[in-house]
């Protein structure tokens, strides 16, 4: 967990010295952006969300910005509440045959047109993903982003992430070699729930 301290003290020094330039490319990204469809529900009963959805979803505590997720071994099972289903009905798909101990952790207020929730799971005994979702409002999964990541086989790699309204900015850690190496990479969420990277940059502590 001291990699872990150590990642955060350097990006947020890295996070200071670019941000006046993401912003301006998020700017100027954001209003080249299409308007986005309708938010309007379907409210056909074989096309609307279940209550058992919208159920779980009123349940998950709300995070609110900025947000630093650092999730690990040492806290996940501390917050949110166990998958019991919800991510099957969503068709959440984690290409991880080895994926096991689901749990749903809280969601963040980006826009009323979707909702965006963070889930985690482990894959065999050394891996845990943590996993941003947005969901349309038929619970039909618009994206999905990898903001954190622990493994504790060697404690070698790691991921975690600083959330805002207007970016999402993921940083990677890497002490494999003799100068741990961090790549810090930033993302906007669309109008329509999407997410899409807009640099990387790589720096050495």
């Amino acid at each position: 967990m001291k990699r872990l301290t150590t990642l955060f003290l350097i990006a947020a020094l890295f996070l200071l010295a670019c941000d006046s330039k993401t912003d301006k490319k998020i700017t100027e990204t954001q209003s080249t952006t299409a308007t986005w469809m309708n938010d309007s529900i379907n409210l056909e009963t074989n096309h609307g969300p279940s209550t058992v959805e919208t159920d779980v979803l009123a349940t998950l505590p709300v995070r609110y910005f900025p947000i630093i997720d650092s999730t690990n071994f040492d806290n996940f099972e501390k917050s949110g509440i166990r998958d019991k289903g919800f991510l099957k009905r969503i068709k959440f798909d984690p290409r991880r045959k080895d994926a096991t101990n689901f749990r749903l952790l809280y969601k963040i207020p980006f826009s009323e047109g979707y909702t965006a929730m963070v889930v985690s799971y482990q894959c065999g005994e050394h891996e845990l993903f943590t996993i941003l979702i947005t969901i349309d409002k038929d619970n039909k999964i618009i994206d999905k982003l990898e903001i954190a990541y622990d493994e504790i086989a060697e404690s070698a790699f790691g991921k975690a992430s600083k959330i805002e309204k207007d970016k999402i900015v993921v940083t990677s850690a890497n002490w494999m070699s003799e100068e741990p190496i961090f790549d810090a990479e930033t993302y906007i969420i669309q109008i329509n729930g999407k997410f899409k990277k807009m640099q990387a940059d790589r720096m050495q502590e």
